[in-house]
């Protein structure tokens, strides 16, 4: 059975993770002081699930509330919900909580900071205080401000990888998961670290799921997904 009819191997997103965080360091998402609410949202979401590389389930669960998000001096913790189960939550073993060190620690490089999931967080948890009126983090941009979907958050990433796929490709959201711990990978993180980091039991999934053909080179796992992209190339420009 499985020689007639063998497993099919989704090839590689045609987008790079470099791309979309190169248009995220430029207007109208920076300077971040006069991004919309709209697009400050949609950014910190992505950095956020690139940096921790968690489904958008645990992206939807994380919350504001008192010692579920906790500002370090080198970053920041996040925990979700604790009615949230994972998907791969079993009695023996549950995900992390989830660590972001700030850019700043791992680079003195000023431009490097617009790529900065920690300072996309404080900016956000800022702009969103005044009119936060739900515990969950990430709120929709408009009147009433209510808690987000988690459809709503697929959708956020989704609308920043499509200028940058290939004809006929649908964007993913799950990708950026895969693009960010694949460029981890690549770049010599430890696979014990990467399992951590995604909150994965064994490294059988990352390796038959994400470990992706991305031809990166780019040591904690947030800093090697989110190190400096190179420009975009000229026939992957934002439409």
């Amino acid at each position: 059975m499985f020689n007639q009819r063998p497993p099919a191997r989704r090839l590689a997103p045609s987008w790079s993770l470099s791309e979309v965080l190169a248009v995220l360091a430029e207007a109208p998402f920076e300077p971040m002081h006069q991004s919309t609410l709209e697009h400050l949202t949609h950014k910190t979401v992505f950095l956020v699930a690139a940096a921790s590389a968690r489904r958008r389930s645990c992206l939807h669960t994380l919350t504001t509330k008192p010692g579920f998000l906790r500002h370090d001096r080198d970053g920041i913790r996040l925990l979700p919900d604790p009615s949230f189960l994972a998907k791969n939550q079993t009695a023996s073993f549950t995900p992390q909580e989830i660590f972001l060190p700030a850019i700043t620690t791992m680079s003195s490089v000023e431009e490097d900071k617009r790529w900065c999931p920690v300072r996309a967080l404080r900016w956000y948890v800022e702009r969103t205080r005044l009119v936060r009126r739900h515990d969950q983090l990430f709120l929709v941009p408009r009147r009433p401000y209510g808690p987000a979907s988690k459809d709503s958050i697929s959708r956020w990433m989704r609308d920043l990888i499509k200028p940058h796929i290939a004809e006929g490709e649908s964007a993913r959201a799950h990708d950026v998961r895969g693009q960010a711990t694949s460029r981890a990978w690549f770049a010599g993180v430890p696979l014990e670290d990467i399992m951590k980091a995604a909150s994965w039991k064994t490294p059988s999934t990352f390796v038959a799921t994400y470990l992706t053909d991305t031809v990166s080179a780019e040591a904690a796992f947030a800093s090697a997904s989110l190190r400096q992209p190179t420009r975009p190339t000229p026939g992957h420009q934002r439409r």
